[in-house]
């Protein structure tokens, strides 16, 4: 009994949530529409507006401060080395990669016929980039993390050209020719102390590092493996604001900023086309975001009804699956009104069908209610023989 006035209070405390995770839903939904309009209309404007650089191989003063394209393999002439380990290469960025062995803490759901169970914790050893601070572990006893010995690094070439042209750190760091260092060619730990060097191994192109002899067959709690990377010279196409013999945002009239490099050679129509594609996307996940958050705060606030009799098992059951129904129902039909009233005046024929579609769920809803509201019919008088 206790368990059952249990779940029905915090249903009801379930429904505070929800009375503002469904506003907060249409807040997302209007602010997100709004979002995909205006970068919408930014990137039309770019595709009429952008021009083709005739060639990058000297600067072209009367493109200056306007939105430009141009390919080109971006290059430099730079030797990039590791701060701590002795590894180079010729490269437009470098990158240490660190992971090390280390107990990770993971909570196990609690037995559902049993909520006043505490929650359970387990722990088991993997490879992680990210250091965790054992400290915190709900029961940090046997569970030592130490701290990690070496961490990521990352070098950046200062010159990088494309043509006459050179990149900023913002379109460098936007390629992705990836490449592995090959640690076998290289002496990677002829800069270690020649004492701390058994501590190391080449094995499968990384270096591992153990504060005993390192097996990375068995490794142990703290011991790291350590991989190098690097950006090569790679074709690329960039979008952007000319800005004498460099780059720099590129501001449309109504305030959304243009400025992208993409691997590959690509023509100014396919560069905005992918910008259109990735606006696209961002606002269908937020679209997908907003449902799931208006359904869920339905399902919160209408959660009361099936804890009430949730003491009865059919009756528990099938109620929290209308409710759930319910709730889906209400979730759609509010977040295609919302889009549909962003919508429309912008686009009416997209922005109509959405309300057309909410309307008619909302119809399917009162149709149910009234359904199942309505008193059944009394049975006909006998007859008198």
């Amino acid at each position: 009994m206790f368990d059952y006035f249990k779940r029905v209070k915090n249903s009801f405390v379930g429904v505070i949530f929800g009375c503002l995770m469904v506003p907060g839903s249409i807040a997302l939904h209007a602010w997100n529409e709004y979002r995909t309009v205006h970068q919408s209309r930014g990137l039309a404007e770019a595709s009429r507006t952008v021009e083709t650089l005739p060639s990058v191989d000297e600067i072209q003063p009367t493109y200056n401060e306007k939105l430009v394209h141009l390919t080109g393999k971006a290059v430099t002439e730079e030797t990039l080395h590791d701060p701590e380990f002795s590894v180079e290469a010729n490269a437009i960025r470098l990158v240490r990669e660190v992971e090390m062995y280390q107990w990770v803490e993971e909570k196990v759901s609690r037995d559902q016929n049993n909520s006043n169970q505490p929650p359970r914790y387990e722990y088991h050893r993997e490879w992680s980039n990210e250091w965790l601070d054992s400290a915190k572990f709900n029961e940090p006893e046997g569970h030592h993390n130490p701290d990690m010995h070496y961490r990521e690094s990352e070098s950046l070439a200062e010159l990088v050209h494309v043509g006459a042209y050179r990149l900023n750190p913002a379109l460098q760091r936007s390629m992705s020719s990836w490449e592995d260092i090959d640690l076998n060619s290289q002496d990677p730990v002829s800069t270690i102390a020649e004492e701390q060097r058994e501590h190391f191994q080449i094995r499968n192109n990384q270096l591992y590092w153990s504060s005993e002899v390192p097996n990375p067959e068995q490794p142990l709690v703290g011991d790291l493996r350590i991989q190098f990377r690097k950006i090569v010279p790679a074709e690329v196409s960039i979008i952007a604001q000319q800005r004498s013999d460099t780059f720099g945002e590129y501001t449309t009239s109504n305030g959304v900023k243009i400025q992208r490099l993409f691997m590959g050679t690509l023509t100014a129509q396919e560069v905005v086309e992918r910008l259109i594609a990735e606006n696209n996307m961002i606002a269908w996940g937020l679209r997908f975001l907003g449902l799931i958050l208006c359904v869920i705060g339905f399902s919160l606030i209408l959660k009361p009804l099936s804890a009430i009799v949730s003491f009865l098992p059919v009756v528990g059951e099938l109620t929290g699956a209308l409710t759930f129904f319910i709730s889906m129902l209400l979730g759609t039909s509010l977040s295609a009104a919302t889009i549909g009233i962003a919508w429309i005046a912008v686009r009416p024929l997209l922005g109509g069908t959405l309300l057309v579609g909410a309307g008619a769920g909302i119809y399917l809803l009162l149709r149910m209610k009234r359904k199942t509201g309505s008193p059944q019919s009394a049975a006909p008088p006998p007859l008198n023989v």
